[in-house]
């Protein structure tokens, strides 16, 4: 763990200048975390199911011209992180969705929105001017400079906000597109377009993960990182992408699953992300306060949890390294030691190391959760006499039937509405050429939430 310690400190300050953390480092450490997601999560099965046969592996085009914004962002990334398209526009459905995670918090004001403090129910608020004038002369410099938002969006609320412009609506959409698209091309563009608003979507739920942005503690967000005097940002996102990279990123442990979509972020039973983060983990700033040592050594806490024990090992605190706060589970929470009757409490990188050890792949099992719950809508097509197409759990909505031909055109041949509870959505007269039929449903599932639910069958020969 000390060797870990000596190459952070003689890495921290080759990192680059001038880039605001808002977030775990997007190229790295958010990267990485969409793709395990990806991989984990039915999203291969899915692609090769709607005709994209190398699935994730599958090369999908946005031409520059049709997506000038999108591509002048990707351009801001480092082709060697694997998520900046080719000259044509075209990467893998994995690059694509590494790219959308890269770039949701671009421009940088839009990494405001990604906090949410679940005993506030509130997300960013910049700090007071007494956090800043506790920082170092040159993070005042440097956070003056900028132009640090006022406020922002709950994470919670960012995420289907008409604002975002990788909102759940726009990724509906553009999903919906990728299997009515009537050209190859057409469906190739969606499908990316899909892809990026949905690596963005899990990046804002995975940013829950830092202990810092779900309790509270803005000004953790102003660390001097080493990379220059503008260089500030979370010292624990930091670590972590020293740490992991993009390629290290650990599979997810376990895959969450969940029936409403905010209840990835937040919910009433605590089992949220943020709820878990918050009760489990202490910030630099919402660290037990310091206190002198008496008959009741008793320090104050920021938050209820996590609680302290009912002893704290003072005899241990009084060595010169201190001695160390550990959760139920072994994990280190903070340093604490005593000197000169002061009992104080810090986090050094190691303790964070632990922490990223344990939260990485917890984070990764919620984004592949909450991706698995975008793609959660699948319909079954029955070939007989008639063509049917049939669902369960859905509400109300529309299905639309198309066919494919050998050259991969689709021509929609019918639509009909859906009533909720309904398992047969359409019934159709059979096609009479074509290779491939696909269907898609728009609209509600049983819970009331919003869903484009897919699915397709080959015709064979015809």
């Amino acid at each position: 763990m000390k060797r870990i310690a000596a190459v952070l400190a003689a890495v921290l300050p080759l990192t680059l200048a001038g880039e605001r953390a808002f977030a775990w480092e997007p190229e790295t450490t958010q990267a990485g975390l969409a793709e395990q997601a990806a991989l984990s999560s039915r999203l291969h099965k899915r692609l090769v199911t709607l005709g994209f046969e190398g699935g994730l592996f599958e090369q999908l085009t946005v031409p520059p011209a049709d997506a000038p914004s999108l591509i002048a962002s990707l351009k801001l990334l480092s082709p060697s992180h694997g998520a900046v398209p080719d000259a044509r526009g075209r990467q893998a459905a994995l690059s694509w969705i590494a790219a959308g995670a890269s770039i949701a918090d671009i421009p940088a004001k839009f990494g405001a929105n990604h906090f949410y403090d679940p005993s506030t129910k509130r997300g960013w608020a910049k700090p007071s001017r007494g956090v800043f004038a506790s920082l170092s002369d040159m993070a005042r410099e440097s956070a003056g400079r900028a132009k640090v938002p006022e406020t922002g969006v709950p994470a919670v609320e960012w995420v289907t906000s008409k604002d975002n412009p990788f909102n759940v609506a726009g990724f509906y959409d553009q999903y919906g597109k990728a299997v009515t698209g009537a050209t190859p091309g057409e469906r190739s563009r969606a499908m990316a377009g899909a892809l990026v608003a949905a690596g963005a979507l899990i990046h804002v739920l995975g940013d829950l993960g830092s202990p810092a942005r779900v309790r509270g503690d803005a000004a953790s967000f102003f660390e001097p990182l080493g990379g220059g005097p503008d260089d500030l940002g979370s010292r624990f996102e930091r670590v972590a992408a020293l740490a992991y990279g993009r390629l290290g990123i650990p599979a997810p442990s376990r895959v969450i699953t969940r029936e409403h979509l905010r209840d990835f972020f937040t919910s009433a039973d605590g089992t949220g992300l943020a709820d878990v983060v918050a009760r489990s983990y202490f910030s630099k700033n919402t660290l037990p306060s310091s206190t002198r040592v008496g008959n009741e050594t008793k320090p104050t806490l920021a938050r209820p949890q996590p609680a302290l024990p009912t002893r704290l090992n003072l005899m241990a605190a009084s060595r010169e390294d201190g001695t160390t706060l550990r959760g139920a589970d072994g994990t280190c929470l903070a340093r604490y030691r005593v000197e000169h009757s002061v009992l104080s409490f810090h986090l050094d990188d190691e303790c964070m190391l632990e922490q990223v050890n344990v939260l990485l792949p917890e984070v990764a099992a919620f984004e592949t959760g909450m991706l698995d719950y975008l793609l959660r809508g699948e319909l079954s097509i029955g070939v007989g006499p008639q063509l049917t197409v049939s669902g369960q759990g859905l509400g109300a909505g529309t299905v639309e039937v198309l066919v494919e031909d050998e050259l991969g055109v689709r021509k929609s041949i019918g639509t009909a509405n859906a009533t909720a509870g309904s398992e047969q959505l359409a019934s159709l007269p059979m096609p009479t050429t074509g290779t491939r039929v696909v269907a898609v449903f728009r609209g509600t599932d049983a819970n009331g939430e919003p869903i484009v639910a897919v699915g397709a069958t080959s015709l064979g020969a015809r």
